[in-house]
């Protein structure tokens, strides 16, 4: 760790890093022992052991976002991944604001579980960490990384960068527009639920309604994209007119 400078955003108390292994581990760390609270925020220029799912390597150089914000909802422990579902909204809102005032145009879709795409290149990822203590959500740790000026060249799906479309930003104004979209979009599923959350994200699903892939780690299954249920899943209908329902995977 270097350099820790602390600023106030809206409601949110940032913790910016020149250098950590990874802002999750950190926050993870600092939440684990009530040293961080809710609405507080880890962020990071450069990531030495930055990780996404199941475990893969995030590369982090200097240029790129970074950060993992410290929740404490009261919920129950199977609606936590949701959380994803709003983050990866309150991206995409963001970062189509970025381009409609930039005057940039791209195809920003979800894509399941919970990365997001410009032009059907990966852009952004998350990742959700939780505490559970007897069956209860103690915090939950939401992780994102954005691609703002560079993009790992070897992924399992294509990746880009802002600076690809001559999006000019800086990971701290990324940062606080997503901010202020999490912020609204976050208080809605709190105060309302999954519903309204669910059908934002499917209104931009990636190849909703087309046949997918899914990469299910030892199979591979096939079928059309229907919609995700109330819990995230991804519900499609394969060759013999099957419904299946697909908890985890990685679409391609």
């Amino acid at each position: 760790m270097k350099n820790a400078q602390n600023y106030q955003f809206k409601k949110f108390l940032i913790h910016q890093f020149d250098e950590v292994e990874s802002t999750n581990d950190l926050a993870f760390s600092l939440a684990e022992n009530k040293q961080i609270f809710a609405n507080q925020i880890i962020v990071a220029s450069k990531q030495n052991k930055g990780r996404g799912r199941l475990n893969r390597n995030w590369e982090s150089p200097i240029g790129n976002l970074y950060f993992s914000l410290v929740l404490q909802p009261k919920i129950a422990v199977e609606k936590i991944s949701q959380i994803s579902f709003v983050a990866v909204c309150a991206l995409q809102i963001a970062i189509e604001k970025i381009f409609k005032q930039q005057k940039i145009d791209g195809e920003i879709k979800n894509k399941w579980p919970n990365d997001l795409l410009i032009d059907r290149k990966k852009i952004a990822g998350i990742l959700l960490e939780s505490k559970i203590s007897n069956k209860i959500c103690d915090f939950v740790i939401l992780g994102i990384g954005v691609n703002i000026n560079s993009n790992p060249a070897q992924t399992l799906f294509p990746s880009t960068n802002l600076k690809n479309f001559s999006c000019a930003i800086s990971a701290v104004k990324m940062l606080e527009i997503f901010l202020e979209e999490f912020e609204n979009l976050y208080e809605n599923w709190l105060n309302f639920g999954f519903n309204n959350i669910r059908n934002l994200w499917q209104a931009n699903a990636f190849n909703l309604n087309s046949e997918i892939n899914i990469n299910l780690g030892e199979s591979m299954i096939q079928g059309v994209f229907q919609e995700i249920d109330n819990e995230g899943n991804i519900i499609i209908k394969n060759h013999n007119n099957e419904i299946k329902k697909i908890t985890y995977g990685d679409v391609s």
